[in-house]
């Protein structure tokens, strides 16, 4: 539990590190295949803030003002952390899975409860 908790504490120092906090320069859209908008979730240096749906190509928004990580946490270890407040001031990106697709929510640990933030604040 311990080396989990200075991971996220340690992935959560490295992504308050945004270099141009939230800055309209950063913000970018790539024409990129479809098929690769859900892979590009995990796997982008910069988090993806949203995209059309289009069948062979989508216009995907990513915020890049600084870099990011993908991490994952067993739900009842984070829920812990939560509780305990070892995760203030921690913003992540919450991406599910829904009927209509995919479906992505901007966070931020305030105290003990995660609060919903504009991905545009994501480095801020």
């Amino acid at each position: 539990m311990k080396k989990l908790a200075v991971g996220v504490c340690l992935v959560g120092l490295c992504l308050t590190q945004g270099t141009a906090q939230g800055a309209e320069d950063c913000i970018q859209t790539l024409n990129q295949g479809a098929a690769t908008v859900p892979l590009g979730l995990y796997e982008q240096s910069c988090p993806t803030i949203t995209w059309n749906a289009g069948v062979i190509t989508s216009d995907v928004t990513y915020n890049c003002c600084g870099p990011s990580a993908v991490i994952r946490v067993n739900g009842s270890d984070w829920n812990q952390l939560v509780a305990a407040g070892k995760l203030d001031s921690l913003r992540y990106q919450h991406i599910s899975k829904g009927d209509s697709g995919y479906i992505i929510r901007f966070r931020k640990v305030v105290g003990t409860s995660p609060t919903d933030i504009a991905p545009n604040d994501f480095f801020k």
